[in-house]
């Protein structure tokens, strides 16, 4: 057998070998075609190759999404100190507006009635349900506040003291069932109590009792405490007339008298707690 390696034959087919793969070659480089060997390889590189730029491409969009989360985290953050420092802004200039309502309002009521002593409270706590309507000051004895002392605003009546603590109290509103208040049409000058209405209240109305079934109101005509009897102050503004109405028994009519304050925006009042009575 080692002989056969080494005579002509073999040597000839090793060189027809040689020859022919060198043709092969050559012709598959003409007709731009691979071989096998190269198929071959090319065939176990190409997966590894198509792995290696799909990872390229995930890792390139996967730094591309966190840097743009990370964007928008740092926007969203810049947004909200954004909107807390407007709130903020917003916050104090609502306090501000009503500091300066309430100066205003004290230096109007003091030009109206200079006689007038008061003491200025913010309202704690207002109580709305069945008969009665109340409200809880921050302001108490220890302030000068009496039982019966009127609490109003720029605009008007709003009650009288019930209840007082050291450091609070408890208003009977116009609107609670057990708030009773001498009170005159200005222009007729006719006299009557006004009185809470469970109904009414309803409506946000209170109602003048005891006028005597001559006299006629019109719709409009204004209501202010008559100061008679000293109790409480007179020509405080409490409302107007919308109708007349006769009493159910028949004897005496009312008049439904829609206040002057609005109590669904009450915030900040005043206690009258000194004034001049009336001679009578």
């Amino acid at each position: 057998m080692r002989d056969f390696f080494r005579t002509r034959t073999f040597i000839s087919m090793c060189i027809i070998a040689v020859l022919l793969i060198g043709m092969i070659a050559v012709s598959t480089v003409e007709r731009g075609k691979v071989s096998f060997i190269e198929d071959v390889c090319g065939m176990l590189i190409t997966p590894l190759q198509n792995l290696t730029t799909t990872i390229a491409q995930k890792s390139g969009d996967f730094v591309a999404i966190f840097t743009e989360h990370q964007q928008l985290k740092d926007e969203n953050q810049k947004l909200k100190e954004e909107l807390a420092s407007v709130s903020a802004a917003l916050r104090n200039a609502e306090q501000y507006r009503l500091e300066n309502k309430s100066l205003l309002d004290m230096l109007e009521i003091k030009q109206a009635h200079t006689d007038f002593g008061f003491e200025q409270a913010l309202i704690v706590a207002a109580e709305q349900s069945g008969y009665s309507h109340t409200l809880t000051l921050n302001k108490g004895s220890v302030s000068g506040v009496k039982k019966r002392d009127i609490v109003m605003t720029a605009d008007g009546l709003c009650g009288y003291v019930s209840e007082v603590g050291t450091t609070w109290c408890k208003v009977t509103t116009l609107l609670d069932s057990a708030c009773e208040v001498g009170a005159i049409v200005t222009r007729t000058q006719d006299v009557g109590v006004l009185k809470g209405d469970f109904s009414l209240a309803q409506q946000g109305c209170t109602k003048l009792a005891y006028l005597s079934n001559e006299i006629t109101l019109n719709a409009g005509d204004s209501v202010v405490t008559s100061g008679l009897g000293g109790v409480f102050p007179a020509g405080i503004i409490i409302g107007n007339v919308t109708e007349l109405k006769p009493e159910s028994h028949g004897i005496s009519q009312y008049a439904v008298i829609e206040p002057t304050v609005n109590f669904k925006e009450l915030k900040n009042v005043f206690i009258v707690t000194e004034f001049t009575e009336v001679s009578e």
